[in-house]
């Protein structure tokens, strides 16, 4: 809960009583002095702003514009300051602020400490109820400076109660125990000094926040006494604000400890006094109370009834403040009209004149100001028309450029796809010339040479068998490279895609041992396959097939007669099939190269040719498998092929 934040004077309060106050109307009356007579005004506002504001900004506007005729500056500040705080007390925030801005304004200029004190410590408290705390808590800490400066007690204890209330509403929104510690110290050392001071009227509002502090923290005995105490002194010296916000912190605690006719009590109070002062903020206030308790006690009829006024009040805050001033100037105008009236006669042409003068003033200020007005218009219109005109040149321009990005970009993807699919086929085409000039060339080559010496005629019979029988070798071998180069170069146009199945691998490697069965009766090699036809294995058939039946022919090639060659599958991976040979093996720098692109053919055990391609497309078939081709060999003794699928 926000405590209510009283206003304070730091000059001398009398005690309202109404002796005192017809002891300064009859010093006002019959005084021919100005000085004593605005002396005697700004008393009885004084006597007055607590309990009746209205009469309070009369007198004290008396006693300003006497003050202003006459130079005395500090009593037009101290009769402004009145008026200020009378504005804050009925909640006419903007006038208030008006009239302590021109307050501190004042005070500054004839360097009066103790007035600039007493205006930036209200300056605070109006930006305060605003809920504006930036800017209250920086006029509340220049108040304070100056008042430790010059040692003013009254003044520190007011700017303690005031610093008090910005940490009580912080610890109230966020409950951080260094916001509730500063609190309750700052209130603590404005309680002490207002005691010692004897201060009942500025114990009133320190007393009701302290007592909110020590109720919220858990000490609700002693916070209710506090409040309590503050009731009293704000009963005894008549403070309507003091009252209500006493009674209201009462009534809401009451309420918490559910004690709901005691709160009703409390609440019909706070509600009766809020009417008489005809403050519309002060009445929401107590409206939204009582309709709230009212429900609480289920008369639904009577919480209908305050939340309609409660309403009701909310609709009239700003116009309030519009015809209390209306209300004031009437009040004023009454006052000064006795003394004008001696002065009528003499004065009402030279009043007349000036009047007429004003209101031709007037009026051609106001046809000035409306010709100036039509003309901004005017020019607005155009600036309004030609950003118009280039807001739409500029959107047509961004949908053009957003149109050519568009482009650009798919331009761009298609250009980076081609690219792509330029440089796989520049990288095929590499590939099949480098076969095609390194490999195919050395069949047909030998080929030639033996079709020319057959032509010549010059051999013997036995030479003429011989021939033959390399022309035979070299156009097995240019088949056989040609077959492999075209199923490869299919593979690699994306001809073919991988297309898997289930198969049985030992049927697999059957077929390929009936295909070779002649070169290994040539040769008289044992193939051995150790693969039972029910093992089965999902892959792409003609490509293991390819390049079962390539590993296989280099085997062939390359053990000699009466050697052996066993396919198994790896014990422990029953996906790796095992080619072995018993044939001359090879080095390490030999199977380096066996997969590299510098393909090499070399001569068999029993003079075979070779293409030299074949196991670098069976590692391209492989790859496309997602499989791996290992070799492992010891030279002069046997090889093993490792295809893990």
């Amino acid at each position: 809960m926000i405590p209510y934040l009283l206003v304070w004077i730091f000059t001398f309060e009398l005690p309202i009583q109404q002796s005192q106050t017809d002891s300064l109307k009859m010093i006002v009356q019959q005084t021919s002095n100005d000085s004593v007579k605005a002396s005697g005004l700004y008393n009885l506002s004084k006597l007055y702003y607590t309990y009746d504001q209205d009469t309070a900004i009369q007198y004290a506007s008396e006693a300003k514009k006497i003050s202003k005729k006459l130079g005395l500056q500090k009593m037009e500040a101290n009769s402004l300051n009145i008026i200020g705080v009378s504005y804050l007390i009925k909640s006419d925030y903007e006038n208030a602020l008006i009239t302590h801005f021109e307050a501190l304004g004042i005070r500054e200029a004839i360097q009066d400490t103790v007035g600039m004190i007493e205006s930036t410590m209200n300056l605070g408290n109006i930006y305060y109820r605003l809920q504006n705390s930036a800017k209250a808590i920086v006029q509340y800490n220049k108040s304070l400076e100056l008042a430790q400066l010059i040692q003013h007690e009254r003044a520190m204890s007011l700017l303690y109660n005031n610093l008090g209330s910005y940490y009580l509403d912080r610890w109230s929104s966020f409950n951080e125990e260094t916001d509730f510690q500063m609190t309750k110290d700052l209130l603590e050392k404005s309680k002490n000094i207002k005691e010692k001071l004897q201060d009942k009227r500025g114990l009133i509002n320190t007393l009701s926040q302290l007592g909110q502090v020590y109720y919220e923290s858990g000490e609700k005995t002693k916070g209710i006494q506090m409040l309590t105490k503050s009731l009293e002194y704000s009963k005894e010296l008549n403070d309507t604000e003091g009252k209500l916000s006493s009674l209201g912190t009462l009534s809401d605690y009451y309420k918490n400890n559910n004690s709901i006719s005691k709160a009703l009590e409390y609440a019909k109070q706070a509600y009766e006094i809020a009417i008489s002062t005809e403050s519309y903020y002060q009445i929401t206030i107590a409206a939204s109370r009582m309709s709230s308790l009212s429900a609480d006690m289920k008369d639904y009829k009577n919480a209908f009834e305050y939340l309609l006024v409660k309403e009701a009040s909310n609709d009239s805050v700003f116009n309030d403040s519009r015809q209390k001033i209306r209300d004031e100037l009437e009040i004023q105008y009454e006052s000064e009209k006795k003394e004008l009236e001696n002065q009528k006669l003499m004065k009402e042409g030279e009043l007349s004149a000036f009047s007429i003068q004003r209101k031709n003033e007037l009026l051609i200020i106001a046809i000035v100001t409306g010709l100036l007005l039509i003309l901004l218009v005017w020019y607005q219109r155009k600036i309004n028309q030609k950003l118009r005109v280039a807001h739409h040149d500029l959107e047509l321009t961004n949908a053009k450029v957003q149109s050519q990005n568009e482009q650009i970009q798919q331009q761009s993807t298609e250009l980076k796809t081609t690219n792509r699919a330029l440089k796989k086929a520049n990288k095929f085409r590499d590939k099949l010339f480098s076969i095609i000039s390194h490999d195919l060339r050395t069949p047909f080559a030998s080929l030639n040479n033996s079709l020319d010496l057959w032509q010549s005629g010059e051999l013997s019979q036995e030479e003429m068998d011989y021939i033959l029988s390399n022309i035979s070798t070299n156009t097995r071998s240019a088949s056989i490279l040609l077959s492999n180069l075209l199923k490869w170069a299919r593979t690699q146009m994306s001809s073919e895609k991988v297309e898997k199945t289930e198969i049985s691998l030992g049927e697999l490697i059957s077929e390929n041992q009936n295909l070779f069965a002649k070169q290994l009766n040539h040769k008289n090699l044992q193939m051995d396959n150790h693969i039972p036809d029910e093992v089965h294995i999902t892959t792409d058939r003609e490509r293991l097939n390819f390049i079962l039946r390539n590993i296989i022919s280099n085997s062939i090639k390359f053990t000699p007669e009466g050697g052996t060659i066993t396919i198994e599958t790896d014990p422990q991976h029953p996906k790796t099939i095992l080619i072995k040979d018993s044939g001359i093996g090879m080095s390490q720098a030999q199977i380096d190269g066996l997969f590299s692109k510098k393909q090499y053919s070399t001569v068999g055990t029993n003079g075979e040719q070779g293409t030299g391609i074949g196991l670098m497309l069976c590692k391209d078939f492989a790859d496309s498998l997602g499989a791996t081709i290992s070799v492992s060999s010891k030279a002069g003794r046997s090889t093993t092929f490792s295809v893990q699928l």
